[in-house]
C-alpha cells in the first residue's frame, strides 16, 4: 500500500511537471508584450471606458427624439376637510383615494437645437473613440522603449561577463607566472582588482535588468512576482527603414494623417462648432405635442343609508266639506356607518370608468428671461469653439517639431552606430595586439587592463548607440502609422 502511494505521488509530480514547465518556458516577445498592455494598461482601460460613457450620450441624445410616456399613481388617505377628486368638490368626510395619470409629449419644432446636440454628441463619441488608438500608440510606444531597454540591460550583462571571464582567465595565467617568479605581485594584485570590478559591474548589470523588467510589467499591468522571461530577439535582425530613403517633410505628412491625436482634435472641434448650434437654437421658441388621460376614484371611510322617520303633516290640506284633511309626506334620514376595508373598493370599477378623462395640445415655450443662461451657453460654446481650433493649431506645430526632432536624432544616432561600429574594431585589434605583447611580456598589466577597458567600454559605447538608433527609427516608423514592428 505504501509503494502503491509513493508511485502515485511520483506519477502526480510527473504529470505536474510539463504544465509547470509550459508556463515557465512561455517568452515574452514584443508583440505579446504589447498585445497584453492593450488589454491590460489602466490608460487604456480608462479610455475605453470614457468612449462607452461617450456612446451613452450619443444614445440617449438620439432617443430623446422619441415621445415621451409617463405614467403617475398616487393612491393615499384624506383627513378632515379636502378635495374628493371625482367630484371637484370639498368634504369633510374623511376618504381613501387614488389618481391615475398616462402623459405623453414630443417636440414638434425647437431650431434643430435637439439634433445638433445629436451631431456634437456624435463628434464627441468618435473622438473618444479615437482617443482610445492614441491610448493604444502610446502605450505602444512606450512598451517597445521599455523592451528595447531591458534588451540593451541583457546585452551589457553579457558583455559584462565576457569581460569579467576574459579578467578572470588573466588573473589566473598571471597568477601562475607570479607564482614562478616570472612576474612581480603587483601585476596579480591589479588584475585581482580588475576582477573584483568586473563582478560588481556584472551585478550591477544583473539588478538593472530586474530593475527594467519590472518597469516593463507596470506599463503592461502585469503583477511585480509574476513569472517574466523576454524573448531576445539579435539586434541585427530587427527591421529597420534606410533612414536615408526618407525626408522629415515627407513623414510629417504621414503622421497627420495617421496620428489620432490629429483626428481627435479635429472631432473635438466638429463637436464644439454643433455644440454652439445647439446653444443658438435653445434660445428660440421652442413647440411641442402634448397628450394625457386620467382618471381617480374616491371612497369615504362611512357608509351612508337612508331611514324612515315617520310621515309628517304639511301645511297643505283638502276640503271635505267643512272639514280639513291635512296632507302628509313620508320623512327619511341619513345614518352612517364605519365601513369594512373591503368595502372600501367598492364601486372602483364605475368610478374610473366614469372619471376617466382625455386631453392633447400643443405646447409653446418662449424663453423671455432666465438669468442669461442661455446666452451664457452661447458665448461658453462659441470660445469653446477657439479653444478647439488653438488645440489644433499647437498640436499641429508640437507634431511637426517632434517628428523633425525624431528624424534628426534618429539622423545622429545612425552616425554614430557607425562610428562605434568603427571604434569596435580598432579597440578589438589594439586589445589583441595588446594581448600578445602582455603574453611575452612586453607590456606592463596597468597597459594591458587599459587596452581591455576601451575595449569593454567600446562595446558598451556601440550597443547603447545601436539600440538608441534602433527604437529612434521605431519612433519614425511610428509617425509614419506603421505600428511597431521587432
Amino acid at each position: 500500500m505504501r509503494k502503491l502511494l509513493c508511485y502515485l505521488v511520483v506519477f502526480a509530480t510527473l504529470m505536474a511537471n510539463p504544465t509547470a514547465n509550459a508556463q515557465t518556458t512561455i517568452k515574452w516577445d514584443l508583440r505579446r508584450c504589447v498585445e497584453y498592455a492593450l488589454t491590460n494598461n489602466v490608460s487604456v482601460r480608462q479610455a475605453d471606458i470614457q468612449a462607452r460613457l461617450s456612446a451613452i450620450a450619443l444614445k440617449q441624445s438620439k432617443l430623446a427624439q422619441i415621445p415621451s410616456l409617463n405614467f403617475s399613481g398616487n393612491h393615499g388617505f384624506q383627513f378632515g376637510r379636502s378635495l374628493d377628486y371625482t367630484t371637484n368638490t370639498y368634504t369633510d368626510n374623511n376618504s381613501m383615494y387614488q389618481r391615475l395619470g398616462l402623459n405623453t409629449e414630443v417636440n414638434l419644432f425647437n431650431w434643430n437645437s435637439q439634433k445638433n446636440t445629436i451631431k456634437s454628441n456624435d463628434y464627441n463619441y468618435q473622438a473618444d473613440a479615437a482617443a482610445v488608438d492614441k491610448a493604444k500608440n502610446d502605450i505602444a510606444l512606450n512598451v517597445a522603449r521599455q523592451y528595447l531597454l531591458v534588451l540593451l540591460d541583457m546585452e551589457q550583462a553579457e558583455v559584462t561577463g565576457i569581460q569579467l571571464k576574459q579578467s578572470q582567465a588573466q588573473y589566473q595565467n598571471t597568477r601562475k607566472q607570479v607564482d614562478a617568479g616570472a612576474l612581480p605581485e603587483l601585476s596579480a594584485a591589479e588584475l585581482e582588482a580588475q576582477v573584483a570590478r568586473d563582478s560588481a559591474n556584472l551585478i550591477t548589470a544583473q539588478t538593472q535588468i530586474e530593475v527594467d523588467k519590472l518597469a516593463l510589467k507596470a506599463l503592461i499591468n502585469l503583477p511585480a512576482d509574476a513569472g517574466f522571461e523576454l524573448d531576445i530577439p539579435p539586434v541585427e535582425q530587427i527591421p529597420v527603414d534606410n533612414i536615408l530613403e526618407i525626408s522629415p517633410a515627407t513623414i510629417y505628412v504621414m503622421a497627420t494623417q495617421s496620428q489620432p491625436q490629429i483626428k481627435v482634435n479635429n472631432l473635438r472641434l466638429q463637436a464644439a462648432q454643433k455644440s454652439y448650434e445647439a446653444a443658438r437654437g435653445k434660445q428660440y421658441p421652442t413647440i411641442s405635442l402634448f397628450g394625457q388621460l386620467g382618471t381617480a376614484f374616491n371612497s369615504s371611510f362611512k357608509a351612508f343609508s337612508e331611514v324612515s322617520r315617520g310621515d309628517q303633516q304639511t301645511p297643505a290640506y283638502i276640503l271635505n266639506g267643512t272639514d280639513k284633511i291635512y296632507v302628509y309626506t313620508p320623512q327619511t334620514g341619513t345614518v352612517s356607518s364605519k365601513k369594512r376595508f373591503g368595502q372600501l373598493w367598492d364601486g372602483y370599477g364605475t368610478q374610473v370608468k366614469n372619471n376617466f378623462g382625455q386631453g392633447i395640445g400643443i405646447g409653446l415655450s418662449i424663453p423671455i428671461f432666465n438669468g442669461w443662461s442661455a446666452r451664457a451657453n452661447i458665448e461658453r460654446a462659441k470660445w469653446d469653439i477657439k479653444s478647439k481650433a488653438l488645440v489644433i493649431e499647437q498640436d499641429t506645430l508640437q507634431l511637426k517639431q517632434d517628428v523633425y526632432t525624431a528624424f534628426n536624432q534618429a539622423l545622429g544616432s545612425f552616425h554614430t552606430f557607425n562610428a562605434r561600429q568603427k571604434e569596435v574594431s580598432t579597440a578589438e585589434r589594439s586589445f589583441n595586439l595588446a594581448s600578445k605583447r602582455y603574453d611575452i611580456g612586453a607590456m606592463q598589466t596597468i597597459e594591458w587592463l587599459t587596452n581591455q577597458s576601451n575595449l569593454y567600454n567600446a562595446r558598451i559605447n556601440k550597443l547603447i548607440a545601436q539600440y538608441d538608433y534602433v527604437f529612434k527609427m521605431k519612433v519614425l516608423e511610428f509617425y509614419k502609422g506603421q505600428g511597431i514592428r521587432l
